[in-house]
């Protein structure tokens, strides 16, 4: 397994780059989020973590700036129907970051933003991906996970549907709620909510 490439990046462009690693040049398949890190890197050297992604009778190595990109990579391709050319495309529109949130968050919405990313697969990519997602940010035990601010949001958003609120609208006056008063419980928190919509 190759894991990372230390060489110098002699060609570049939005879905690929060439590193020289002693005499031997690497072609590797790179996200605009990578690229984006090396707008002026070209002829130095630069270090690139990989991940060779084999199948039948072929090599192919995929590059990322960070760690955490390639984690998020591995974790896509995990997804039944999610190739690694899909995972890149979605590490192209969305970074890490807005990948794991859209996940906790279950926004279907934000992953259909990408190309070739319908509504089923973006609920593929939320079911089988939430439990590692949120293991990672909160590596606490569970009773510490029912306690965390997006999950009570979370709890409260559902609830609100139930009663006919728009998730949407309701959304930014919990944000605003739990931004001032972050230990509020669920029962707290739509009880705020309520009294905020009364008086507006």
């Amino acid at each position: 397994m190759i894991t990372y490439l230390n060489g110098k990046l002699v060609e570049k462009n939005q879905s690929y780059l060439i590193i020289d690693c002693h005499g031997v040049g690497y072609h590797i398949y790179i996200s605009s989020y990578t690229y984006s890190f090396l707008t002026e890197k070209e002829g130095k050297d630069v270090c690139i973590h990989t991940y060779l992604f084999i199948k039948e009778n072929q090599h192919v190595l995929y590059g990322f700036f960070d760690k955490k990109e390639r984690k998020i990579f591995s974790y896509l391709i995990s997804v039944n129907g999610i190739g690694p050319n899909s995972a890149i495309m979605l590490l192209s529109y969305l970074t890490p970051s807005e990948i794991k949130q859209s996940i906790c968050e279950e926004d279907v919405k934000m992953f259909n933003k990408v190309k070739g990313i319908g509504k089923k697969t973006a609920q593929r990519i939320i079911i089988e991906l939430k439990d590692k997602i949120v293991k990672e940010i909160f590596p606490k035990k569970e009773k510490l996970l029912e306690n965390t601010p997006f999950l009570i949001k979370k709890e409260a958003l559902s609830a609100l549907s139930v009663l006919g609120f728009s998730p949407k609208e309701s959304k930014k006056v919990l944000d605003d709620i739990l931004h001032e008063n972050p230990k509020y419980s669920v029962e707290n928190l739509i009880k705020e909510y309520l009294k905020k919509i009364v008086k507006s």
